[in-house]
């Protein structure tokens, strides 16, 4: 009785916009291979996006960091070293979005630092990083998407050029999760769990 239940969650899983699952790829290094990304609500009001990986690093490759992708309006990625003795300081860069609608949005290869002034911050967990948002800075009347990658960058002034993309959590993914913002808030705010399958 129980084999025939677990796939049912499973499905779930893929339709919750607070999950994003991702698929194991054994040909990366851990530290570059994203598990999953989980969304949730700190008690202090914060959105918080949990980014999980197989392995962790210390040390090692300069020029890979972690990327947390939204779309709010504008297309917004926010930047942290994947090596943990680079600290976890989030550098955040924008581009307009271009994109229609409902199309599936991609990374520019370039982006310029935004002069956002928000307070994002980031922190280290096992296998992983939390990329902290303060709720008051969301557009509830747009649309809302998010995606995590693993990617190897340079910069040049206030200008990122994306190299070399290792892994992406929406990979595979025919549609990118999008949906309105005020709907992601409702599905935080309610008290049914997101049960993994891993």
């Amino acid at each position: 009785m129980l084999a025939g239940i677990a796939p049912v969650f499973a499905m779930n899983n893929y339709d919750d916009p607070r999950i994003l699952l991702s698929f194991k790829d054994k040909a990366l290094t851990p530290e570059l291979d994203i598990l999953r990304i989980k969304a949730k609500v700190s008690s202090d009001n914060q959105l918080i996006f949990e980014v999980k990986t197989r392995g962790e690093r210390i040390n090692g490759e300069a020029g890979d960091y972690f990327f947390l992708h939204l779309i709010n309006g504008s297309s917004y990625i926010l930047r942290v070293p994947v090596n943990q003795i680079k600290g976890d300081e989030v550098l955040v860069y924008e581009s307009t979005l271009q994109s229609k609608p409902h199309a599936r949005s991609s990374l520019p290869e370039e982006l310029r630092k935004s002069s956002l002034k928000a307070d994002f911050s980031a922190k280290r967990i096992p296998n992983g990083i939390e990329y902290l948002i303060p709720m008051d800075w969301i557009d509830f009347g747009n649309d809302f998407s998010y995606d995590a990658y693993t990617a190897q960058v340079s910069m040049q002034g206030d200008t990122l050029s994306i190299d070399k993309i290792y892994d992406q959590a929406g990979k595979g993914r025919k549609e990118e999760k999008r949906f309105s913002a005020i709907t992601l808030l409702n599905k935080l705010c309610t008290t049914r769990k997101i049960i993994l399958t891993e």
